[in-house]
């Protein structure tokens, strides 16, 4: 039996990505080696503002972070879009192009007298049941006749699928480890070794002020799992 918690998948992914640090680990591990040489890690920083629709809320989540180009430093923005939607949504990367012009609306609102809209990096992090099978390009939405056309919007995100992924191969910080295998547990089957590796991974976690992790992690495998199999995974902890 679970208990009963309001969009745990949302709050899972909120609170770990909101450290700052955890977000920079999985970004680092994600995203491509030549992008990364490029940031300054150090001005990495969160933005509170979600630009999801209010009608998407209970199968997305999403955060946008700030960052500095590391010559230049010209600001970059990085977005995270979690899809928890049980299949792959073709219409994605239209609400995607949407949340990013809302981002740009936002920067003038800031920044009135700007020169030059920010680059906006858009990572896709899926975590549903079947494989995501669709292009990342904006393009491939139009007719095929369109898609060169030079008046046509055109973009292209990154995309982390893990569907049925093997648990060995989830990459970042520990926080930020724990947190995919939690949610590849929920998602997909097996399940075991997943849990496994999460309970090793958050056994190492320092236990200082702040958020007790361990109970925070707790709480979403019970909002996610039978009553069973977190108990198993509480008496692994020790």
């Amino acid at each position: 039996m679970t208990i009963s918690v309001q969009r745990p998948h949302d709050k899972l992914f909120k609170t770990v990505f909101s450290d700052t640090d955890e977000a920079e680990s999985f970004l680092r591990a994600y995203l491509p080696e030549t992008l990364t040489a490029q940031l300054d890690w150090s001005t990495l920083q969160l933005n509170e503002t979600s630009f999801v629709d209010e009608a998407m809320q209970e199968s997305e989540s999403d955060l946008l972070y700030q960052i500095q180009h590391k010559e230049t430093k010209e600001p970059i923005l990085l977005y995270i879009l979690f899809e928890h939607q049980s299949s792959p949504d073709k219409w994605m990367r239209f609400r995607l192009l949407k949340y990013m012009c809302r981002m740009w609306d936002e920067t003038f609102r800031k920044q009135p007298t700007q020169d030059a809209l920010p680059p906006i990096l858009p990572l896709v992090f899926y975590q549903g049941e079947t494989k995501w099978n669709y292009p990342t390009e904006f393009a491939e939405l139009l007719p095929e006749i369109a898609r060169t056309w030079s008046f046509v919007p055109r973009f292209a995100h990154l995309l982390v699928d893990q569907s049925g992924i093997d648990p060995e191969s989830v990459r970042g910080g520990l926080k930020a480890k724990i947190m995919q295998l939690l949610m590849l547990a929920a998602f997909h089957e097996p399940i075991q070794e997943a849990l496994t590796l999460a309970a090793e991974f958050l056994a190492q976690v320092p236990r200082t002020g702040g958020i007790n992790y361990e109970l925070f992690f707790v709480v979403y495998l019970a909002a996610t799992q039978k009553r069973q199999t977190v108990v198993e995974f509480v008496e692994t902890l020790g």
